[in-house]
This record gives C-alpha cells, structure tokens and sequence, in this order.
C-alpha cells in the first residue's frame, strides 16, 4: 500500500474548472487504486490516509458539483426564464395554469353538455331506430314464412317487406356510427371516453394484486418499511430489521 499524499485540488491550474477536477481526480483514483486492490488494512495509520483519501474524494465531489452548477447557471436561469415568459399562456400544473389552458378547460366544460345531450339524443334515436328494425325485420321473416310461392303478389311484397328492414336495420347502423361533434376550422371536436379506477374494497384490491403483481406490491411494502425504518422503528410485522454498521 501507498505512504504519499495526493496532490491538492487544482495543483496545476488548468483553465478549465472542470480540467482542474478532473486532473485531480484522476489523481486521487491512481491511488485509490493502490489502496483498493485487496489488501487489507494493517495499522491505524494505514486507516488514516484511507479515511484522508474518502475526505479528498469528498471535497473533489463538492468542487465538482458546485462548478457543474456554476457552469449550468446560465443554462438554467436562461431556461427559467423562458419557462415563465410562456407560463401565463400554456402553465398547466396543479398550482398555476396559462390563459390558454384556462380557456380550453372553460370551452370544454361549456360544450360538454351540449354533447352529451347530443349523445342522448342520438342514442335514444338509435334505440328506436334498432327497435324499428327488429320489427320489421321479424315481419318480414313472417310474411317470408307464410307466403303462397305459387303466388307472386304475395312474393313481391314479402320482398319489398324484408327490403324495408334492410334499410331500417341500415338506418340503425348509420345512427350506432353517428358521433354528437362540434366543428370548428379543424377536427372534429367530440365527447371521449375516460375510465379511472375508483377504490371500494381494499382488501380485494390487495389480494388480486398480490396474486397479479407479487413483485410490485413486494416493491411497495419494502419501500414502505424503509420510511419506517429511517423514521425510527425497529419492529415492524414481517420484517426483520437488520443492523449494519459501515462507513
């Protein structure tokens, strides 16, 4: 193992900050490497000049993080800057929304109803229109079925009877396609749907996760555990917790 110290921070000045650094570190890595190849610690003073060598990494560390901030500070105040300048326009966050998010929140809550009662009406439409079609579809069958095939009047108007359910069974069709939408000068603008998963039996839920996705609720209660263990606690159900001690 070593006997000599490290050269200090910056010992040969490069213009750079960040050259400077990196020399050093670089420096301190050569002997890190003579520390770390294996061997084990033989006396106090040996112990010294690693804890030395942990402080000197600590410092370089320190330099280097502030120098990346020094060195990103225009970066970050010209991005800042630019982030507010179209904040009052496009902001969308839980504590400051833009004059156009506000907007479009506003348009759309004052056009969904008009949708949506576009959207009964063409359903209730729809509904009747398919009812319709059932009816004239099973007429049609029953005059099919009760025809005199010798008699082509009754024939021809069976077959007018099954073209006219076609027709209503392809009305009903059309209004099913048929969509409530606002125009403007681009798309169409319509209602969609959205799904969210609302919790009503935490129990259930925990058990079909647990069965579905072990790894994630293990993940979730390990992370749990480690709160409370950095809070303090040293008994938790179904846990061990394990004391260590290291540098």
């Amino acid at each position: 193992m070593p006997d000599g110290a490290t050269a200090p921070l910056g010992h040969n000045n490069p213009p750079d900050p960040f050259l400077a650094i990196k020399v050093h570190v670089d420096d301190l890595m050569t002997e890190a490497k003579n520390w770390c190849d294996g061997s084990s610690i033989e006396n106090q003073k040996q112990a010294d000049m690693v804890a030395k060598l942990i402080d000197d990494f600590r410092a370089a560390q320190k330099a280097a993080d502030e120098a990346r901030k020094e060195e990103a500070r225009p970066f970050d105040e010209g991005k800042a800057a630019v982030q507010e300048k179209y904040a009052v326009l496009i902001a969308d966050t839980k504590t400051a929304k833009g004059a156009i998010v506000k907007a479009l929140e506003a348009l759309k809550a004052t056009l969904t109803p008009w949708l949506q009662k576009l959207e009964r009406e063409r359903r209730e439409a729809e509904e009747a229109a398919r009812r319709e079609a059932e009816e004239k579809a099973r007429a049609a069958a029953e005059a099919m079925r009760a025809r005199d095939a010798s008699n082509l009047e009754d024939t021809e108007a069976a077959e007018l009877l099954v073209a006219d359910a076609e027709a209503a069974e392809a009305a009903a069709n059309a209004l099913a396609k048929d969509k409530a939408h606002a125009k403007g000068e681009g798309r169409a603008i319509g209602l969609r749907k959205f799904y969210r998963a609302e919790l009503v039996d935490r129990k259930a839920a925990l058990l079909h996760y647990a069965q579905t996705r072990p790894d994630d609720i293990v993940g979730l209660l390990c992370r749990l555990a480690d709160v409370d263990v950095r809070e303090g606690k040293r008994q938790i159900p179904g846990f061990n917790v394990v004391e260590e001690t290291r540098v």
